[in-house]
């Protein structure tokens, strides 16, 4: 049971808020934790959506602009870890169609491919491919990426995957 000197559910939750943007079941499940009853959660989170403080979809587009450019991670993690904050299904989709995830995968594979280390450029595209995947691409992306590195290293006469001096 909490005490008095505990701060209400709506100050909790606007702290929260204020250290980074949660979505609603994120939310929830800390308000959950902290001891509040379930009643008085979804007044806060009733309150907070009405006044847009709260709001799924903008979550998810700060989550995935974020991502992008801190930590580029494809369709599929992306996917994953806003189901796992409790995002609607159809908001993922809504926001993802547009995601640019061969540039970001390009992105992700370019900063990952001078600390590669193999002896072959066959074991080398191995370990690419398997990081690439490991962030949430998918296989066509990543196949385009390998190919565009491959192209990219043949016409400057370098091997493939090799940083050049």
């Amino acid at each position: 049971m909490l005490n008095k000197n505990t701060s209400s559910p709506l100050t909790f939750a606007l702290k929260l808020l204020g250290l980074r943007s949660h979505s609603r079941e994120e939310l929830d499940r800390k308000l959950s934790r902290k001891g509040y009853s379930t009643e008085s959660i979804r007044t806060v989170l009733d309150t907070l959506t009405r006044e847009g403080v709260l709001d799924d979809r903008k979550f998810s587009m700060e989550f995935i602009r974020s991502r992008s450019s801190r930590k580029p991670s494809g369709k599929l993690k992306i996917q994953a870890e806003l189901r796992k904050r409790g995002v609607a299904d159809s908001i993922i989709a809504e926001l993802l169609q547009e995601y640019e995830s061969v540039e970001l995968c390009h992105k992700a594979a370019e900063k990952k491919r001078g600390s590669i280390r193999g002896a072959t450029v066959g074991e080398k595209q191995r370990k690419l491919a398997i990081f690439l995947h490991n962030r949430g691409f998918g296989w066509q992306e990543i196949q385009v990426v390998l190919k565009r590195f491959s192209l990219s290293d043949a016409g400057n006469g370098e091997s493939c995957y090799e940083s050049s001096p």
